[in-house]
């Protein structure tokens, strides 16, 4: 639905605002952040090509 509406996930928007909007305080919890992404989309990566078979 998303990609037919072009529009960004909404995780996306917060992601930005989190950081944008200073609540982030220190350099591990920026770093936290950043390899939550990281797995986020190796998961999902690794879900789609399970489950769509590499295509």
């Amino acid at each position: 639905m998303l990609t037919l509406l072009k529009t960004p996930h909404p995780p996306a928007g917060a992601t930005t605002l989190i950081v944008s909007l200073g609540i982030l305080t220190q350099p591990v919890q920026l770093l936290a952040m950043a390899g939550a992404i990281v797995l986020v989309t190796l998961a999902g990566w690794a879900l789609n090509a399970g489950l769509l078979g590499g295509r």
